[in-house]
């Protein structure tokens, strides 16, 4: 009885759409001749050719839908001819895909036209800031009436449709491998690509080749990959031996491909032989800890000393730079390339990590629940920005997050204190003071080895006192490195830096670390706003930038639930002993679109966040994590090219 009530709804849907369509094609048939054409142009009747032929093409469709409206009424046997074809299409998931991501596509393209030819000034809102980097002669800029009135008339029927395709909840029997439906989504969008390359170049009449070696090439490059792991797929034997390989290697490429697409927009793709980074590794790689003076191009942020100017920043990323430098020499080595593999590696290892904590069942999330995760870190946190933008500073910050990922999953796994100990070693000659997330990793410990809910204290005192060693040892490396620049152990050389003036002035009157800075860093971390700007009126992530909750707000989910086990009470001292650490810190990032020294405790955050979600990634936080997206993206963009 139920189905019968659902497909008498849907028949009643469907007459109701079939008849909208008519009205829509009459009203866009009047619109379309009540406007003369151009005198130039007159072919009859006071009216284009191209006029005439589209004319012709709505009331032919116009008869077709009061054939299929009549038809519905009376026999239906059309409608039962097309549904009994549609079954057969719809009863293979690849199909589900490929018609819906078709008419999404198609959707956003349509109304983006009509928005851009009905309110022109949202031309300059979005266009401007949001998609800046199309070409100046965007396709919508100076659209004429006729393709507005075929763009809006194409609008209405690809959403009618997608309501009814949405509506009609059919599920396809024969499912799809995960492989194949990255293929098909990966070579439908490249398809559109394409077709967004011919009219472009058609409609400016010249070839759009930065759409066709731009992300044309790029989606490419994606498809025939999931092409390759689909045509793998087809045997089963490998299928479920390289399964987690093709995904690891699939996020590390998008990621890698996105960015570098992002970077290249943004103009940030071109070596830069002046970084200081860059000089440190080809000094190192002659011997000296300082720049040598051949290569100095500026003292920013340098500090002097015995008539040498050093990099204060710890060495670790400098060192891992090193052989490339050699190899590329400072003017062909990119830097951003480089920031962006690491970035691509941590990736991979933040998702593997959650993949981890399913695999042991601390959490239930399933594997496209790990994806969402793994989205929120890669594209809804600051480290995208600090993996495109890419500095000294921030270069320390992505190191230091692949370092802390890596040994968290050390841990998760099982593998020797060595290794976990050295990966966080890897951190701290990065980043100092990440060596509070210690604890969470001893949490992670003591929950592996529990036994009928008593600990193996022998076993977790020798865990503890071997994962310690490399530490300690890398801790005395670091501060041997200051001993010998700077001539005592614990100066970094951030009290005597070159920079900014007001910087500098509180590190001399209260010193690196010091309480007075707690309101300060405490502001900047949960309460700062974007700043709305004098120039144009608009909220921009400048100065200090803004807090983590506004710049990725699905991080309230850590918030959600609070439960008692070693692993998390682990992650929550390690997250509240690092946020003690740098509220008193005499820099809370300095300039930035929002509180970057959030990356030194992401990893445990993801992981809690990761318990929270439950069984599956709810509709709030899928939400919250596609507003963080959102937001980051535009962070990242208004970053390089301010829209005043």
């Amino acid at each position: 009885m139920k189905s019968k009530l659902r497909l008498l709804t849907l028949l009643n849907l469907y007459r109701f759409f079939l008849g909208l369509e008519i009205l829509e094609n009459i009203l866009a048939a009047w619109f379309l001749f009540s406007i003369p054409s151009k005198t130039r142009s007159v072919f009859l009747a006071g009216y284009s050719l191209k006029r005439i032929g589209a004319g012709f093409v709505i009331l032919f469709v116009i008869g077709i839908f009061f054939f299929f409206l009549y038809d519905s009424l009376k026999s239906q046997k059309i409608l039962k001819f097309f549904t009994s074809k549609l079954e057969i299409i719809l009863n293979v998931e690849i199909y589900h895909i490929l018609i819906g991501l078709s008419l999404i596509i198609i959707i956003i393209f349509c109304l983006a036209g009509l928005l851009f030819f009905l309110f022109p000034t949202i031309q300059q809102v979005i266009f401007h800031r949001a998609i800046f980097f199309l070409p100046n002669d965007y396709i919508f800029a100076n659209m004429g009436t006729l393709p507005a009135i075929l763009i809006g008339w194409l609008f209405l029927i690809s959403l009618e449709i997608f309501i009814l395709f949405s509506i009609s909840d059919r599920k396809a029997s024969r499912t799809s491998s995960t492989a194949i439906r990255l293929m098909v989504i990966s070579w439908t969008i490249e398809i559109f690509v394409a077709l967004f390359f011919v009219l472009w170049s058609v409609l400016t009449h010249k070839l759009a080749l930065e759409i066709l070696l731009g992300p044309g090439i790029k989606i490419l490059i994606l498809s025939v990959w999931f092409s390759f792991w689909a045509l793998l797929n087809r045997s089963k034997k490998w299928a479920d031996r390289l399964f987690n390989t093709f995904i690891c290697i699939s996020i590390g490429l998008f990621f890698f491909i996105v960015s570098m697409q992002l970077a290249q927009w943004l103009n940030n793709w071109k070596p830069r032989p002046k970084n200081m980074f860059i000089l440190l590794a080809y000094s190192f790689l002659r011997g000296k800890l300082y720049i040598l003076p051949s290569l100095l191009a500026g003292t920013h942020d340098l500090v002097f000393h015995n008539q040498h100017w050093y990099v204060p920043f710890p060495p670790f990323p400098v060192i891992l730079m090193a052989p490339f430098v050699a190899i590329w020499g400072i003017k062909a080595f990119n830097f951003t390339a480089f920031s962006l593999v690491l970035g691509a590696l941590t990736v991979v290892v933040i998702y593997l990590v959650i993949e981890q904590l399913i695999r042991l069942g601390w959490i239930k999330l399933s594997q496209s629940g790990a994806i969402w995760l793994t989205g929120l870190f890669t594209f809804g946190t600051v480290f995208w920005w600090l993996s495109i933008h890419v500095t000294a500073g921030f270069l320390c910050q992505v190191v230091t997050v692949l370092g802390c990922g890596l040994a968290f999953l050390s841990a998760l796994k099982k593998y020797s204190p060595w290794v976990a100990g050295a990966c966080l070693t890897m951190a701290i000659l990065s980043r100092p003071n990440v060596f509070v997330l210690w604890p969470a990793l001893l949490g992670i410990t003591v929950q592996l080895n529990l036994k009928d809910e008593k600990v193996d204290w022998k076993y977790v005192l020798k865990w503890s006192v071997i994962s310690a060693v490399p530490i300690i040892l890398g801790v005395g490396c670091l501060l041997s490195y200051n001993y010998v620049r700077f001539g005592n152990f614990i100066n970094f050389g951030y009290a005597t830096l070159n920079g900014s003036e007001f910087l500098m002035e509180k590190v001399q009157k209260y010193g690196v670390w010091n309480i007075h800075f707690v309101p300060f860093n405490l502001h900047s971390m949960f309460l700062a706003l974007p700043q709305l700007t004098a120039q144009c009126k608009y909220y921009l992530p400048r100065g200090y930038g803004m807090s983590i909750l506004m710049a990725t707000p699905a991080l309230i989910y850590v918030l959600r639930k609070f439960e008692v086990s070693w692993w998390i009470g682990g992650c929550w001292c390690s997250i509240l002993l690092s946020i003690v650490l740098l509220s008193t810190y005499s820099n809370n990032g300095a300039i930035q679109y929002s509180y970057r020294y959030v990356m030194d405790f992401i990893v445990p955050v993801i992981m809690i966040i990761a318990y929270n979600a439950g069984e599956k990634v709810s509709k709030l936080l899928k939400t919250l994590i596609i507003a963080s997206i959102i937001i980051n993206y535009y962070g990242t963009i208004s970053w390089f090219h301010s829209p005043c």
